[in-house]
């Protein structure tokens, strides 16, 4: 089917790792619904479905398969009117034109068996999946599910060229240097009523002296790319004086249990966030509070360096 996008949809669909991770989640539930494994409609069964954020309508049109009825929802007018032309020719659709957190979902006097939700950003930070979710999931039925599923963060300790928060994406390559160990530091699953005001202390471990020769630090940084940006004018190697200034954020999307998605050039790219900067030696381990409303976007970022622990 060919979709009538505006410019930022058409990235969208051109993010085929991102599409092809949301359908597999899909062609996974109808196959899971139905007892024979077949992706056809239990007639015994009916299926409901909300696409909430449907944006250019394509998971509305991978679902409508296998569900009696989809309602789809979208705030942006313009990427409403596209939805509704792409899907007009689907019955089993509905396109609504509104506001997810003021939706009267007891008007469609049914409750969902699935609620498709793609409302994502990196750390759950700049979409409103969470609020969005903890809403709709009033009127998600019992056993329903939610695709995704969840979503996975990790932090580690780096240094940038540039003091601002960034996104790492396919039109834009920050330049940093990571400099130690990626850590998980929250889990999500979107079927738990989940607290739109995060708060985490992360200890972020930097790399010793043997992972630094793996990586071969003191080369990487008389690169083109480095010497750019006079990196090397942070680091003394030699006495073991680093610097960190910021750290990186990924995320990695759990459409359901056996599908996990990393960072795409459309979905959850790596974000770098900004700290004071400090000095630390290798194999120290910064403790940091990281605060952020899910949802409240970037603005609500807030970073505090609580300690310096030595090797």
């Amino acid at each position: 089917m060919k979709f009538k996008v505006n410019s930022y949809h058409f990235k969208l669909l051109r993010d085929y790792e991102r599409l092809s991770a949301f359908k597999e989640a899909i062609d996974d539930y109808a196959k899971r619904m139905n007892d024979d494994g077949s992706n056809a409609l239990d007639d015994s069964d009916k299926k409901i479905a909300f696409d909430l954020g449907c944006g250019s309508g394509v998971l509305s049109y991978f679902a409508q398969t296998y569900m009696d009825r989809i309602i789809a929802i979208e705030l942006n007018n313009s990427a409403y009117q596209l939805a509704k032309e792409n899907l007009k020719g689907f019955d089993r659709i509905q396109v609504y034109n509104d506001d997810i957190l003021s939706f009267d979902f007891s008007k469609l006097n049914e409750k969902a068996d699935l609620i498709i939700c793609e409302m994502l950003d990196t750390a759950l930070i700049d979409e409103e999946e969470v609020p969005v979710l903890n809403r709709a999931k009033e009127y998600l039925k019992e056993d329903g599910e939610i695709i995704p599923k969840g979503i996975i963060n990790s932090a580690e300790p780096i240094f940038m060229n540039n003091h601002f928060i960034q996104y790492e994406d396919d039109e834009y390559s920050p330049v940093y240097i990571a400099l130690g160990k990626s850590v998980v530091y929250s889990k999500f699953d979107f079927l738990d009523e989940i607290d739109p005001n995060f708060s985490a202390v992360i200890d972020l471990e930097v790399f010793g002296k043997k992972d630094l020769q793996e990586i071969g630090l003191e080369e990487k940084l008389l690169g083109e790319r480095y010497e750019k940006f006079d990196f090397k004018e942070n680091f003394n190697i030699r006495e073991d004086k680093l610097k960190i200034n910021g750290i990186k954020l990924t995320s990695f999307t759990k459409l359901n249990e056996n599908i996990i998605c990393g960072p795409t050039p459309m979905m959850n790219p790596e974000m770098l966030i900004p700290i004071e900067e400090i000095e630390v030696r290798s194999g120290d381990t910064i403790r940091i509070r990281l605060e952020y409303v899910m949802g409240g976007g970037v603005e609500t970022i807030n970073t505090e360096i609580l300690d310096i622990i030595h090797d």
